[in-house]
């Protein structure tokens, strides 16, 4: 079996806080774009131990190609990861090439929630209608103000303080002239992540960097607004 071995540099896109643990589940969130233009491809990487953390981060202007190739490396890498893949146009290439490509073997199912019944469809990914964008909010809602999310990447953390409502407030995304490809991705992991929780391994935390000791320090500022009880979209989402 091919082993893959990622040593991220200053240049890479992709960031590693932890490297993969055995016994341990792994998320990854991902939001597609072409590689041209505004939008970022972004994977977030969560670890299923609650409190759930991001323990990596690929953030890359690139092509779809090029974006299920590093993804489903990605994914062996972190103990075949469940991919949970936003699968809007250009996503759905990205699921197709996962699966039909690459003969990846885990990825998540979209439920259906108007069955009386509910069962895991036989469609793959998350297809992001408002309806099931709200869903998504409300579960990174949840693990935020119960305490149960790490987060290490400040792209994350500025996308997230600057998801908002939009138009008549019915619409969310981001604010005028920022991205929300981390904030989306994101939510995809903390909902994959969400369906198979593991209990808190203990293990002794490195020293950290200054840098991720600054994003840390930001991400309790945030925290600490979330359990003084701030509700608006647009604060804390």
């Amino acid at each position: 079996m091919k082993t893959y071995r990622f040593t991220p540099t200053s240049n890479s896109p992709l960031k590693i806080w932890e490297h993969p643990e055995k016994d341990t589940k792994y998320t990854i969130g991902v939001d597609a774009a072409t590689g041209v233009g505004a939008d970022w491809t972004v994977f977030n990487v969560l670890s299923n131990r609650l409190p759930f953390e991001q323990v990596a981060n690929y953030r890359a202007k690139t092509s779809v190609v090029e974006a299920a190739k590093d993804l489903v490396e990605l994914g062996w890498y972190y103990n075949t990861a469940m991919l949970v893949i936003e699968t809007r146009f250009p996503g759905n290439a990205v699921q197709d090439a996962a699966i039909l490509t690459y003969r990846y073997s885990n990825n998540y199912r979209q439920e259906e929630h108007l069955d009386a019944d509910p069962n895991i469809s036989d469609k793959f990914g998350i297809c992001t209608t408002e309806s099931i964008k709200w869903l998504l909010i409300n579960g990174l809602q949840e693990v935020l103000k119960n305490n149960e999310l790490v987060l290490n990447c400040s792209h994350t953390i500025d996308e997230i303080l600057n998801f908002v409502y939009k138009e008549d407030r019915s619409k969310t995304g981001a604010a005028v002239g920022l991205n929300d490809d981390e904030a989306i991705s994101l939510m995809l992991a903390v909902r994959g992540a969400k369906i198979y929780p593991q209990k808190p391994k203990p293990k002794q935390r490195p020293t950290l960097s200054a840098d991720v000791a600054q994003q840390r320090v930001l991400m309790e500022k945030f925290m600490d607004e979330i359990r003084g009880g701030v509700t608006e979209i647009g604060t804390i989402v």
